[in-house]
């Protein structure tokens, strides 16, 4: 009997310490280069040295390449990005010479055309569509509505049907502003950081002219008048402009410069023949 049971004992004990040396091979580092436990769909990889452990899904690889696995960004990636801009407006001066005698040249307008630019006002509402061909480069595009608002220093009237600017010395204005409203399309070059924190985009834009009005307030002696007057003020349909908008965390800046004046037709003023050019800048908010 006491064989039988030294017998079993013997058993019993090498079986375990078997078992224990079994369990502790499969996960000691230190005595081969890598283990792999496998539990189905996950997989441990346990490299030795480092004795760091990777745990990744498997399922999506094959036996060759699931070591290599990454989730790759796909391109090209669209987004749509809704931005506001508030800035200023302001308009650059080009006259040029008639080059004929006085008596054979009529001007029509005579007010000076100097703009208060703290009253001026751009403001600008853009539905980006940002196309994504790398992460660092990309195409913006989409479209938007641009308001300006002009206020000049002096106190001036101008024609709803020609744009004329005129002087006006019976007339006291308490108020009169020059507002023009497009639609719009960007196409610029978009790049941006890899984390897309900071953005810088530059190219053109195609604006449509939507109207174009006076709005204007004076005193009469019983009353106050406030006047809006909808006209073509010479403006041109079409604009073309230049432009550049940087971004960080949301908000940005732009700048945009015309490539054709404002007006259709040259001025006729005192000075000569005038071209007016706009332009403008300010701070957006929401991104480019």
């Amino acid at each position: 009997m006491k064989l039988y049971l030294t017998l079993i004992f013997a058993i019993i004990t090498a079986n375990t310490f078997s078992q224990s040396d079994t369990l502790t091979n499969s996960v000691d580092t230190t005595k081969a280069k890598s283990k792999e436990i496998d539990f189905g769909n996950v997989k441990v990889i346990v490299k030795d040295k480092k004795k760091h452990s990777v745990t990744k899904d498997t399922t999506h690889n094959t036996e060759e390449d699931e070591w290599l696995y990454t989730d790759k960004q796909s391109y090209p990636e669209v987004n749509f990005e809704p931005t506001f801009g508030i800035g200023v407006s302001g308009l650059t001066r080009e006259t040029n010479e008639i080059g004929l005698p006085m008596n054979q040249y009529t001007p029509t307008s005579d007010a000076r055309l100097d703009l208060d630019i703290v009253q001026s006002r751009n403001y600008v509402i853009n539905g980006n569509i940002l196309i994504d061909f790398h992460k660092n480069f990309g195409l913006l595009t989409g479209f938007g509505f641009e308001f300006n608002r002009f206020v000049f220093e002096e106190n001036m009237q101008i024609s709803p049907k020609n744009g004329e600017f005129v002087s006006d010395t019976v007339t006291a204005f308490s108020s009169y502003k020059f507002k023009t409203n497009y639609v719009q399309v960007p196409v610029m070059l978009k790049f941006q950081t890899n984390n897309q924190d900071f953005k810088v985009a530059l190219g053109g834009t195609v604006s449509y002219n939507i109207g174009s009005k006076v709005k204007a307030e004076f005193a009469q002696p019983d009353a106050e008048i406030e006047t809006t007057i909808k006209g073509n003020y010479n403006v041109d349909p079409i604009k073309l402009s230049l432009g550049i908008r940087i971004a960080y965390k949301g908000i940005g800046v732009y700048a945009n410069y015309a490539l054709t004046p404002m007006n259709r037709d040259q001025i006729l003023h005192t000075d000569g023949l005038v071209n007016l050019t706009p332009f403008s800048v300010g701070i957006t908010m929401g991104g480019l």
